[in-house]
């Protein structure tokens, strides 16, 4: 089982994301609101809010989605969707993904309880 947390910067993806992710069998996601730290820094630090307003970035939330997937395929499956939608991570401005190995969990759905060593 992995742990999938996806950052996008752009939210009108959204949607289009968590539709893939359940057509895909991929679900229980939570997205919670984020905020980078150039944004953050950019409302605290007088200096980085001139920047912000150049921009007109100021106050700006990310999305944050964090999902379980079952296996290495799924996993694979959710960014070959991730990308489809949102474009090349590696380009500015999209987000960021990654994923750790999670060993175990509880309070989720039955299918992930099992352990499978």
């Amino acid at each position: 089982m992995y742990l999938l947390v996806v950052v996008i910067n752009d939210e009108s993806n959204l949607h289009e994301i968590l539709d893939t992710f359940y057509e895909d069998d991929i679900g229980g996601a939570t997205v919670i609101d984020s905020m980078g730290m150039g944004h953050l820094m950019a409302e605290q630090i007088s200096i980085f809010a001139r920047f912000a307003d150049l921009t007109g970035d100021s106050g700006k939330f990310n999305k944050t989605i964090f999902t379980l997937v079952e296996n290495r395929e799924k996993l694979d499956q959710a960014v070959a969707a991730l990308e489809e939608i949102v474009g090349d991570f590696e380009e500015p401005d999209t987000g960021m993904w990654f994923s750790l190995p999670v060993e175990q969990a509880k309070g989720i759905n039955s299918k992930f309880n099992a352990r499978k060593d």
